[in-house]
């Protein structure tokens, strides 16, 4: 299903989804799974409705899909699946994975803007 797979997610979604749950002393499946209904649901409004969702995409090279997950059950298994495919074991460590993966992302886009940027000076 595309809503539980970490594919479909960039890098900029999931360091905020783990952030979003860092915030909440959500370390682990475990704790995720223990939560209230309302404080899953919760969790997920927060992460739908966040203001990075709804940025300019031309401005900020954003290439983030819609977020889809409905129900408690989903968010439960895209955590534990992003917990596998970044090869972690808590919430801090998906954090941390998360975001050196964006920050590459970052320093491509730099580079390529530079490129692009040398190639018209030199054109």
């Amino acid at each position: 299903m595309t809503n539980t797979n970490p594919d479909f997610y960039s890098a900029r979604q999931v360091l905020l989804l783990a952030q979003l749950l860092h915030s909440d002393n959500i370390n682990n499946v475990d704790k995720l799974t223990s939560l209230s209904e309302n404080k899953i649901q919760n969790i997920i409004t927060q992460w739908k409705q966040h203001k990075i969702n709804h940025l300019n995409s031309a401005t900020i090279n954003n290439k983030d899909s819609a977020i889809k997950l409905q129900t408690n059950a989903q968010l439960v298994e895209l955590y534990k699946n992003l917990l596998k495919k970044y090869e972690v074991n808590n919430t801090e460590e998906l954090a941390n994975a998360a975001y050196f993966k964006r920050i590459n992302e970052l320093k491509d886009i730099i580079e390529k803007d530079k490129q692009i940027f040398e190639e018209t000076l030199t054109s």
